[in-house]
């Protein structure tokens, strides 16, 4: 593997070998789901500390949420200790070999040296920057002083929906009393709310039409007039309390990373503390993220090193504020070097040869959003589900239900209702999920055979919203299937919240027998 050039055409790579030369300049790492995303990140941060002797300061590692951001530090973690002990024991018994190929490759070479190196790191790791993208954005803040306009003491405050409409309210009043224009020409408070909440949550949006008549319509100039004002007046009375939003550290960042004067200074200084880069679900981003990164990391030969690690794929959903287009623009730069994790490690062959059957060729709303077909680990090349007494099931099947009884639209014929397309569907799931478990076996490393037969706890039905889970499993149980609903729900109408309250209240009214 080598990185392309600055200026140079976009180089492509194939494969990422996680045991190869390690990544230089900019890369976009794709990953599809299962195929090892985070060991991935973890190893790369591991290998960077322990054979390029970078500092565990001077890597930083960007999620986007602070769950993912917990895990990937515990990996960190693990996996430098991990190498300590493998290298203490190579250090005491050269012919050992560790079973992880990744820590036997950690521990291959220059024993001591790399032993000193991940001893430091273990011992500094409450420096390294492994955190959410908001998180990082706020750090760096902290640390700019009078280079950055941003308050560095401001709080982090969720609470965007409450003053949001506060300062509409205030707005809508205020030019209704100024009276020059009547009730009617002014807009709802939903809809302020709603055009303001848009300008908001996409930093970097472009705006249209202009706040200038002569440009649109009269209405439309005074709707945009009135979202400047709301925008404005929040981040002005955030300023003043000492709050930010999660936008608006990462604009104020923004601002100070590409600052006409002090921004070439800004970018040195954290090119300084920061060697490599490694940003996890890049395909949740958004142009002002891409501005902050792209500037640091731009590609110069004193610019350090750049992974961007994401799916495009999820991307076209918008999820999180990511804009696909951002996405495409970044990993697009001449100078990125383009590779993929094509190994899935959780899914059996037989499954993964038939989704490249179906999707061979495809692509997502964009010619390079493509599908890339990966190879199954090695135990899982022959792994299928099985049936007793006849071929194994398809591995993935498209099914259809019909039935010549289902209830039709009035004047549409050829239409079936909704919900009599929904009661055939569930009823042909039940069907086939009945089928699983009289005659369809499972491999499982455990058993004498290899296998076992299928059992209830280990089918999941998804759908796509939450009131089609009683109506599945309603269906489930009229053909004898025990079938429960697992979905997140409110903490506090769980058990352990009832007895909490009962603790609660004993110890208010001590005197309530």
């Amino acid at each position: 593997m080598s990185a392309a050039s600055a200026g140079s055409p976009a180089a492509e790579v194939g494969a990422f070998d996680l045991l190869g030369p390690l990544p230089r300049g900019r890369w976009s790492i794709e990953a599809s789901a299962g195929t090892g995303k985070t060991y991935a990140l973890a190893g790369l941060a591991a290998r960077f500390i322990i054979e390029d002797a970078v500092p565990v300061s001077e890597v930083l590692v960007v999620t986007f949420t602070r769950a993912a951001a917990a895990e990937l530090r515990d990996r960190v973690r693990g996996r430098l200790t991990d190498a300590a002990t493998a290298l203490e024991a190579v250090i005491a018994d050269p012919t050992l070999v560790a079973d992880d190929e990744l820590t036997a490759h950690l521990a291959a070479h220059d024993a001591p040296a790399r032993l000193e190196r991940v001893r430091a790191a273990l011992a500094d790791f409450d420096a390294a920057s492994i955190t959410t993208i908001h998180g990082f954005a706020q750090q760096v803040l902290g640390t700019l002083g009078v280079a950055s306009s941003a308050d560095p003491d401001a709080v982090l405050a969720d609470d965007a929906g409450e003053l949001l409409r506060q300062v509409a309210s205030d707005v809508l009043v205020a030019e209704a009393l100024a009276g020059r224009h009547a009730g009617d020409e002014l807009p709802s408070l939903d809809q302020l709310v709603n055009a303001a909440r848009d300008v908001m949550g996409n930093p970097g949006i472009q705006v249209v039409p202009s706040a200038d008549p002569a440009g649109s319509t009269p209405a439309a100039a005074l709707r945009r007039r009135l979202v400047d004002q709301v925008v404005t007046q929040v981040d002005a009375r955030r300023r003043a309390s000492g709050t930010a939003s999660f936008d608006d550290v990462l604009t104020r960042l923004r601002d100070a990373v590409r600052h006409p004067r002090s921004g070439p200074a800004t970018c040195a200084a954290l090119r300084q503390r920061f060697r490599v880069a490694l940003i996890d679900e890049f395909q949740d981003t958004d142009p002002v993220q891409w501005q902050v990164f792209g500037a640091l990391f731009d590609g110069a030969p004193d610019s350090g090193t750049l992974v961007l690690v994401g799916d495009p794929k999820q991307a076209i959903y918008g999820f999180r504020g990511a804009n696909v287009h951002t996405y495409l623009d970044a990993v697009g730069a001449p100078d990125m070097t383009h590779a993929t994790l094509a190994v899935n490690w959780r899914s059996d062959g037989a499954l993964l040869d038939a989704v490249e059957a179906l999707l061979d060729g495809a692509t997502f709303g964009d010619p390079r959003i493509r599908f890339h077909p990966v190879q199954a680990q090695p135990g899982h090349v022959h792994r299928r589900l099985g049936a007793v007494g006849s071929p194994p099931p398809p591995a993935l099947s498209v099914r259809l239900a019909v039935a010549p009884d289902l209830e039709r639209v009035k004047k549409r014929p050829f239409a079936v209702t909704s919900e009599a397309g929904q009661r055939a569907v569930f009823a042909d799931l039940a069907d086939r999920v009945r089928d699983l478990l009289v005659a369809g076996r499972i491999p499982d490393d455990q058993a004498p055979t290899g296998d076992r037969p299928v059992s209830p706890r280990d089918i999941a039905v998804l759908i796509m919203v939450n009131t089609e889970g009683p109506k599945v499993r309603d269906a489930l149980t009229r053909a004898g299937i025990p079938a429960v609903i697992a979905r997140g729900d409110s903490v506090l109408r769980s058990p352990a919240a009832t007895q909490w309250r009962w603790l609660l209240e004993a110890v208010a009214q001590p005197a309530d027998p």
